[in-house]
């Protein structure tokens, strides 16, 4: 869970319920209702979250039992981001379940205390609880739809308007061989151009040869 003190904010402090009336009355209960504003998107926070204002529901049973304040209900918010795939605005109106027992610290041992969610004064923080609802209900990895095509991954083109879009790659683990073969083949036809002007020269060195004799005769 969210540590309150690490994550307070005014979203937070309004969904903070006095329970004064509850604590050490076992089997009392008392049902709350609350709309409250999403503050600024987390940074580094999940991938789809509530906008910054827009409204985050709350309706919760706060209930009295010998261990503490159990409280339980639902958040209900308009999430948004962007699809995983094409990075195209995706939304999804989520309803996640909140369950916590805040313990009273006396029933507590001290070895527990780092793994419990205690009752501190006379309030439950609901607002922790709220956000680590729909962090959890949230689509790590939206998408827009099923089956998006997505970006080409060379150069970001949106393969849903050319699905047939495509690049020549070249694997880099024969890169180096293709570069030898290519200088290879260089080297191969200077060599045949030589060769064959030498003959060329060598031929006519031969001819001249023959018709000079051939005069002479």
């Amino acid at each position: 869970m969210t540590s309150p003190d690490a994550m307070a904010t005014p979203f937070d402090s309004d969904l903070r319920f006095d329970a004064v009336d509850l604590i050490g009355r076992t089997g009392s209960h008392r049902h709350v209702e609350r709309t409250v504003s999403a503050t600024a998107r987390e940074a580094g926070g999940p991938a789809m979250q509530v906008p910054e204002g827009d409204p985050v529901a709350v309706e919760a049973e706060l209930e009295s039992v010998v261990e503490g304040i159990y409280v339980h209900g639902t958040v209900e918010a308009h999430l948004v981001g962007e699809c995983s795939r094409c990075l195209d605005p995706v939304g999804d109106d989520v309803s996640a379940r909140i369950d916590e027992l805040f313990m009273y610290p006396e029933k507590v041992r001290a070895d527990e205390r780092e793994d419990t969610v205690m009752l501190e004064g006379e309030q439950v923080d609901v607002g922790p609880l709220a956000r680590d609802a729909l962090a959890l209900e949230a689509d790590d990895r939206p998408l827009c739809r099923p089956d998006c095509p997505g970006l080409c991954p060379q150069c970001g083109f949106r393969m849903e308007e050319d699905p047939d879009h495509e690049h020549d790659v070249i694997d880099t683990r024969w890169a180096a061989l293709q570069g030898l073969l290519a200088e290879g083949a260089d080297e191969g036809s200077a060599d045949a151009a030589s060769t064959e002007g030498r003959d060329g020269t060598s031929s006519e060195g031969t001819a001249d040869r023959d018709g000079g004799q051939e005069a002479r005769d």
